[in-house]
């Protein structure tokens, strides 16, 4: 997202309600205006990183969402009553005391034989390990008022020393359990083990029919790969992709397309929602991004909102440009101090961003997800291949096309593009069309169950186990999602160990404690700062942290540590998240000495 500032000439009530919003969002939930839209609000300082406040009513920034990185103050954006269905045409939001939530069920599969710790492997560790599970349980049961307890809770840890192979320690560590974001490690590691650090996700153009004087007399086909298509600036369009095709194009003798341009799905289904999705009123949503065989921009519109002077309509623009929806609202620009309030939503062929920006915050940009990202796809190429000088006469059609044609373009992205979008980012869209790829590219069928095929397929090549295992999605956002500790471990070492870009891919992107992505705020200091390399996740009733450490002694562990419980609000926050630090912080800076096996 990009970067907005405040200023610092702010008065002093606003400040007030800037610092108080964190413990206001803890209560609150999603609520419906007068006309039935529901209001997200939008915040000032977007920038991936920053410490600073959040504005009224502004949503957290994208690695802090369900699914990816949990937010500081609460743990999700959980809707309360009377929000709007999935058919609103607009939803965002605003700040309203949400009614009690009762409590989930945990999501857990413990197996029936849990491996015991290892008494003699790190004795002291295993002390830290179980005094700061011991400390978050009390917080939890206290927090919950006793319906949290060790029955109904699963806290599974698995450590390895990545040197010696030799288990450090192993808590349950088999138990299969709701990953949450810990998820985007194996998809990630799965695909740079299968596929290389420097496989390209290639989507090929073909010419149906004849070329003659400049003009393609036929059809453009377009064939499916999967690839996000995702550019993190502010624009987020596909322009460069665009400008890369035209050039082949022209030297293919291509300028104008008689025809129309057609979008070949191949095996990819139509976008749709995952089992066991969040709730259909999220889905405008930016992690609730759809995924399929074409997607731009991650499947979203990204809203770019400029202020002009007060009681003068501010400046809108949309990307992908030329998506070829009808755009409604306005935003009116307010005086200094005001609110900010920025309302977006997408319908089938309807965008609408529509509130207030106050004259002192410059821009603000709001990312959120496209009903068909397909579609979006086509309407967006078109656009920039027109504005690359290539004119396409006829319509965008989805339709499989048997036979090949001429090959006369290719778009493609480098796969080691994606790591930090789904690692340091978390960005959910990203690692299911890296999921769909991976099944594309390994001649699996490019579906949720070919997906999970080869995940397993690169497990069995890594030497690692698939018991247990369930993947419906690339980014853990589905509550149908089941891996282990040792699982994670696993992959992570064999990843680590295999290939030295793809290792390094990895080891780069991860959020660092205490100074990038999701762990920026957390172990900031301690032994664990800048030590620690993890993926962070959350979705209601499970957290996860999985990653390396690098210890005082310059050891290199790999571990894992899973929670299911039964969702309760601020249990993550204030129970589990201190636990895993704890147990970082113990990692960082007692892993003792072993002996090589």
């Amino acid at each position: 997202m990009g970067g907005t500032q405040v200023r610092k000439s702010a008065g002093t009530m606003r400040w007030i309600l800037l610092w108080m919003l964190p413990a206001l969002l803890a209560w609150s939930g999603c609520g419906a205006d007068s006309d039935g839209v529901v209001k997200a609000a939008p915040a000032a300082d977007q920038a991936r990183e920053s410490a600073g406040p959040i504005l009224l009513g502004t949503p957290p920034p994208r690695d802090e969402l369900p699914g990816r990185a949990e937010p500081e103050t609460q743990d999700s954006q959980v809707p309360g009553p009377g929000t709007a269905g999935a058919d609103s045409p607009v939803q965002s939001a605003r700040l309203e005391a949400a009614e009690p939530r009762g409590v989930d069920r945990p999501h857990f599969e413990a197996p029936d034989e849990v491996p015991p710790a290892r008494a003699d492997a790190a004795p002291e560790l295993e002390r830290a390990v179980e005094r700061a599970i011991a400390k978050a349980m009390g917080t939890a049961n206290k927090r919950s008022k006793g319906k949290v307890h060790g029955n109904n809770t699963v806290v599974a840890i698995h450590v390895v020393d990545l040197a010696s192979g030799q288990e450090l320690i192993s808590r349950q560590a088999g138990a299969s359990l709701l990953p949450a974001s810990n998820l985007k490690l194996i998809t990630l590691a799965a695909a740079l083990a299968e596929l290389g650090a420097d496989h390209r996700i290639v989507t090929p153009f073909e010419a149906h029919g004849t070329i003659a004087d400049g003009t393609l007399m036929g059809d453009l086909v377009v064939r499916a790969a999967g690839d996000p298509l995702y550019d993190d600036s502010p624009g987020g369009g596909i322009q460069p992709w665009a400008r890369a095709v035209a050039d082949q194009l022209r030297s293919a003798g291509i300028g104008r397309v008689d025809g129309d341009l057609i979008l070949d799905e191949g095996g990819f289904a139509a976008p749709g929602p995952g089992p066991q999705w969040p709730s259909s009123r999220d889905h405008w949503k930016e992690y609730c991004a759809l995924s399929g065989g074409f997607s731009v921009n991650a499947g979203c519109f990204t809203a770019i909102v400029e202020a002009t002077s007060p009681g003068q309509k501010a400046r809108v623009r949309l990307t992908p440009a030329g998506s070829g929806a009808a755009r409604s609202g306005t935003v009116k620009t307010v005086a200094k101090r005001k609110a900010l309030t920025v309302a977006v939503g997408a319908v089938p062929g309807k965008v609408t961003v529509r509130g207030s920006i106050p004259a002192d915050v410059p821009s603000y940009t709001a990312r959120f997800a496209s009903p068909d990202p397909v579609a979006l796809f086509g309407a967006a190429l078109v656009h920039a291949l027109g504005v690359e000088g290539i004119e396409i006469q006829g319509q965008v059609v989805r339709v499989r096309v048997p036979g090949e044609g001429q090959l006369v373009a290719r778009m493609e992205s480098p796969l080691a593009s994606c790591a930090l979008p789904i690692l340091r980012d978390s960005n959910n869209s990203v690692a299911d069309q890296v999921f769909l790829h991976l099944a594309y590219a390994t001649g699996q069928a490019p579906d949720r169950a070919g997906g999970q095929a080869a995940v397993s397929a690169a497990l069995s090549r890594l030497g690692v186990s698939a018991d247990g295992l369930v993947q419906v999605d690339g980014s853990g956002l589905s509550k149908a999602n089941r891996t282990s500790p040792r699982q994670l471990t696993a992959l992570v070492a064999a990843a680590m160990g295999r290939d030295g870009a793809g290792a390094e891919l990895i080891r780069a992107h991860l959020p660092v404690a205490g100074e990038t992505g999701s762990l920026s705020k957390r172990m900031r200091s301690g032994s664990a700062r800048g030590r620690v390399r993890a993926k962070t996740g959350f979705v209601n009733g499970a957290s996860g942290l999985s990653g390396l450490v690098e210890t005082e002694s310059g050891r290199l562990l790999a571990f894992s540590i899973l929670v299911n419980y039964p969702h309760y609000d601020g249990l993550n926050t204030h129970a589990f998240k201190p636990m895993q630090d704890a147990i970082c912080q113990a990692m960082a800076s007692s892993a003792p000495a072993v002996t090589d096996r």
